[in-house]
C-alpha cells in the first residue's frame, strides 16, 4: 500500500471513491438508498471536493495499491475542537473510508495510524472524530485503536438528522 497526499489533480478520482465508499458504508440495509443519494448529491460532488482540496485547513491522504488504484482516503481538518474535549491542541479526522473489499485486511489500521502519526508530527496532542452511533463495526475498530468517547453531535445526512458519537485519542509525544 502507498499512502500519499491528495492534490487538486485527484479531485475526480476522490469524488468517485467518496461516493462509492459512502454507499458501501451507509447504504442499504443501514439507510435507504435515496437518503444516501441525497447526501452524496449535496455533499460529495467534484466542485465540493475541489474546494475542500484547496482549503488550507484540510489535508487529504489517499491510499492506493502499487499500481495506483485508490482503495481508501482520509481527510483531516484543522478547526476548534468541540467544547467537551479537554485537549484543545487537536485535529479532527473528518473522514476515513476504505472500499468494502479492503476492510478487514489491516489497511484501515494502517491509514488511521498514518493519520495519527502525521498529526503527532504536526504538533497535535490529540485527534478526534465522529462516528455514526449505529456504525457498530467502525465504533469497535476505533475503540480497538485507542479512541475514547467524549460526547456526541447531530449530523445532517441528506434529509435525516443522525447522531454521531465523538471519539478522541490522545497522542503520545
Amino acid at each position: 500500500m502507498i499512502i500519499r497526499s491528495a492534490t487538486l489533480a485527484d479531485a475526480a478520482v476522490l469524488t468517485d471513491l467518496s461516493a462509492i465508499t459512502m454507499r458501501e458504508a451507509f447504504g442499504p440495509p443501514h439507510n435507504p438508498a435515496e437518503l444516501v443519494d441525497e447526501y452524496i448529491a449535496s455533499s460529495i460532488t467534484q466542485p465540493i471536493l475541489e474546494a475542500e482540496l484547496l482549503d488550507a485547513r484540510s489535508t487529504f491522504f489517499m491510499m492506493v495499491l502499487p499500481d495506483g488504484i485508490p482503495i481508501g482516503y482520509a481527510k483531516l481538518r484543522k478547526h476548534t475542537p468541540p467544547r467537551r474535549m479537554k485537549q484543545r491542541n487537536a485535529i479532527e479526522i473528518q473522514r476515513i473510508y476504505l472500499l468494502q473489499s479492503q476492510i478487514g485486511q489491516g489497511q484501515g489500521r494502517t491509514l488511521l495510524q498514518y493519520c495519527t502519526d502525521w498529526a503527532r508530527m504536526q504538533g497535535y496532542k490529540a485527534v478526534w472524530l465522529g462516528v455514526w452511533e449505529r456504525n457498530y463495526r467502525a465504533r469497535a475498530f476505533y475503540e480497538k485503536m485507542g479512541f475514547k468517547p467524549f460526547g456526541f453531535h447531530y449530523f445532517q445526512f441528506g434529509s435525516e438528522r443522525q447522531r454521531d458519537l465523538w471519539l478522541e485519542k490522545q497522542l503520545d509525544a
